[in-house]
Order: C-alpha cells, then sequence, then structure tokens
C-alpha cells in the first residue's frame, strides 16, 4: 500500500511537471486518476449535486491554475479534497448566513413585537460574540442544526459546540439587558 502511494506521489509530480511544459493530456490523465475521490467527497459533503459539481470543476481548474502559475503539489490527492472541503465550507456559510436578525427574535424582549431599534441592538449584541460562539449560535438558532450537525462543520467536538452555545446565548442575554437598562434609564 506504501509503495502505491509512493508511485502516485511520483507519477503526479510527473504530470505536474508536463502540465507546466503545456501537455494537456497529462492534465487529463490527472484528472482521470483524482475525479471520481473528489466528486464523491463534495456530492457526499454537500448533498447536493449542482453545487457539488461546481465545486468540482472550481477544485481542479484552480489545481491547473496553480500548477501552470509553477507550483508543485506534493500530495495532489490531498491539496484536491482540502480545497474541495474548504469550498464546500464556504457554500454551507454562505447558505447559513444570509438571513436576517429576524429569526433571532426570542432574545429580544417582547417576541414579535420588537422595534427596528431592537433588531439593531440584537445585532449589534451579535457582532460583541467571540466568532467561534456566534457561529455556533447561528448555525443552530438560523438554521436549526444539531449539536452533532455543528460539531462535524465547525470541526469540533459536540461538547465544545455546546459550550459555545450556552456561553453566546448568556453573552447576548447580557449585552442585550445591559442595553435594555440604559434604554429605560435615558
Amino acid at each position: 500500500m506504501l509503495e502505491e502511494v509512493s508511485q502516485t506521489v511520483s507519477q503526479d509530480l510527473q504530470l505536474q511537471q508536463r502540465i507546466r511544459e503545456g501537455d494537456n493530456a497529462a492534465f487529463a490523465q490527472l484528472y482521470a486518476t483524482h475525479k471520481q475521490g473528489v466528486y464523491l467527497y463534495c456530492t457526499r459533503f454537500l448533498g447536493d449535486r449542482p453545487a457539488a459539481e461546481d465545486i468540482f470543476q472550481e477544485v481542479f481548474l484552480n489545481f491547473l491554475e496553480r500548477v501552470r502559475g509553477g507550483g508543485d503539489i506534493e500530495n495532489v490527492l490531498g491539496y484536491l479534497l482540502r480545497s474541495a472541503r474548504n469550498r464546500c465550507l464556504n457554500v454551507i456559510r454562505d447558505r447559513k448566513y444570509p438571513k436576517d436578525v429576524d429569526e433571532l427574535e426570542e432574545f429580544l424582549p417582547g417576541g414579535e413585537d420588537v422595534s427596528v431599534g431592537e433588531y439593531e441592538d440584537l445585532e449589534c449584541a451579535l457582532q460583541q460574540l467571540p466568532a467561534t460562539n456566534r457561529e455556533a449560535l447561528l448555525l443552530c438558532e438560523y438554521q436549526g442544526y444539531s449539536y452533532d450537525e455543528i460539531a462535524s462543520i465547525t470541526e469540533v467536538p459536540v461538547t465544545t459546540v455546546r459550550k459555545r452555545i450556552f456561553r453566546a446565548r448568556q453573552r447576548l442575554r447580557q449585552i442585550l439587558s445591559t442595553d435594555m437598562n440604559r434604554t429605560t434609564e435615558s
């Protein structure tokens, strides 16, 4: 098995050199070697074939540009999968955050009968949270992801996700109650 990996790495480096020299057949050979693994990874990660296909193409185009630009990539499959993972996470993130703060109204006093100012307070309060806590809270509250799903997305243990969400909620309540006290005192 170790011999096969070593042989693949050696072949990939040779193919990269040929790609830099303008040999399109070398890219086709490298693509044929790695396309199935990268495609399956993208489709399983996202569960969305059209998005997975887009990412799959972007990954190989990015790889081609990097190699043609003179970069040597020792572990091609590792590079391709890491690139695919990052792009998949970007797609997931972009799906999660376009929503408005309306869905976090449970943190505001008065529930649905909130003013524009209170929404602005919430948005400001969210920005005051540490990024990791804010991310976990938004994944939970905006998208309804379970703690296990959030742990998978953020690559941290479930216990860490629980702590982050707990701390985010606690801090958000503190910030908002402090803001409400200042508003009533004025």
